[in-house]
């Protein structure tokens, strides 16, 4: 199963991931998204089971 994140510049979403992480589940992929006055990641999971 996949899931996907988004990590905000500001850091919103970065605790889910260490969730995510600490529960076993494998990044896929990371695109970043540069706006003009943020920048934020697309982040595909993958469970591990």
């Amino acid at each position: 199963m996949q899931q996907s994140l988004i990590i905000q510049s500001n850091g919103s979403g970065k605790e889910d991931l260490e969730d995510r992480l600490k529960k076993g589940w494998s990044v896929v992929s990371i695109t970043a998204n540069n706006g003009p006055s943020y920048n934020d990641f697309l982040i595909i999971l993958e469970d591990g089971k």
